[in-house]
């Protein structure tokens, strides 16, 4: 398996498409894009606190959270296999937090968005 940093958004997107995981998380994504504005609100209220890493299911859960409890209107009904993809993303549209999520080689993925050894987080 062919490990590659993604530099833009596009790379990845044509990363995904590669496989079947990532197509379907695509159609998911494009059709619950509020999923991912909270994901990263969440994300960046994190940081702002002080957070250097913290795990991608932490905020995924907490996305739940505040739309099965806290809010009314649609919760979101997310897959566990997209979260991996959705911390991916966050850290290509936001490459100052690249390492902010822990990552391991997705064997799903044909290649993987983004490497273990070179993910770093600077403050």
């Amino acid at each position: 398996m062919t490990l590659e940093l993604t530099d833009t958004e596009e790379d990845f997107y044509a990363l995904v498409n590669e496989s079947a995981l990532g197509r379907r998380w695509f159609r998911w994504h494009k059709d619950n894009p509020e999923f991912y504005r909270l994901f990263e609100r969440f994300t960046f209220e994190a940081a702002n606190r002080g957070h250097k890493r913290l795990s991608g299911w932490l905020i995924a859960n907490r996305v739940r959270w505040e739309t099965s409890v806290v809010t009314t209107g649609d919760d979101y009904k997310i897959s566990n296999d997209f979260i991996a993809l959705f911390t991916r993303l966050f850290m290509v549209r936001h490459p100052r937090y690249e390492g902010f999520f822990r990552t391991k080689t997705m064997k799903r993925l044909m290649r993987d968005a983004m490497p273990i050894e070179e993910c770093r987080h600077e403050a």
